[in-house]
């Protein structure tokens, strides 16, 4: 009983573990195009940027205007050493305008899987928007490719 009375008051000291902001990216876009384009878009562009679109794409409405999916990637964390991550990805698309939004970032190392928050913040961060702003840009350049409408 005196060791409880001990170590309860250890306990309180100590406080609650501050919270972590959860890490997201959210793109916004303008674009030239209707909706249903971009939408039609961005199925095809993920199908040519990841490895399986099917094993991406967990939800696909085209009444909401919404496609999520699951995704792999690497981040460059410096001297040219790489780690693998997993994200949720999030297409939301409007007349003229589309929002990109990754989320749930997992990073993979030696320790096994771990939330981004849980990381070095400074370099697992900075490595997943650079390559998130990558991969925005890469889809911009899709859509700007599909509306010249250039033929093969």
């Amino acid at each position: 009983m005196r060791r409880a009375f001990l170590f309860l008051p250890l306990v309180f000291a100590l406080g609650p573990a501050s919270a972590q902001e959860a890490f997201t990216v959210e793109i916004i876009q303008e674009v030239e195009m209707p909706r249903d384009k971009i939408y039609d878009n961005a199925l095809l562009w993920l199908s040519e940027s990841f490895r399986s679109s099917k094993a991406v794409i967990d939800l696909k409405d085209r009444d909401l205007g919404t496609i999520i999916g699951n995704a792999a990637d690497e981040i460059k964390i410096g001297w040219g050493a790489t780690l693998p991550i997993s994200y949720k990805l999030r297409i939301d698309v409007r007349d003229n305008r589309y929002r990109l939004t990754f989320s749930n970032v997992t990073v993979h190392t030696a320790f096994g899987l771990r939330p981004i928050e849980q990381t070095n913040r400074d370099v697992t961060e900075s490595g997943s928007r650079e390559r998130f702003t990558s991969l925005a840009d890469s889809f911009r350049a899709y859509l700007t490719s599909a509306a010249k409408g250039s033929t093969w």
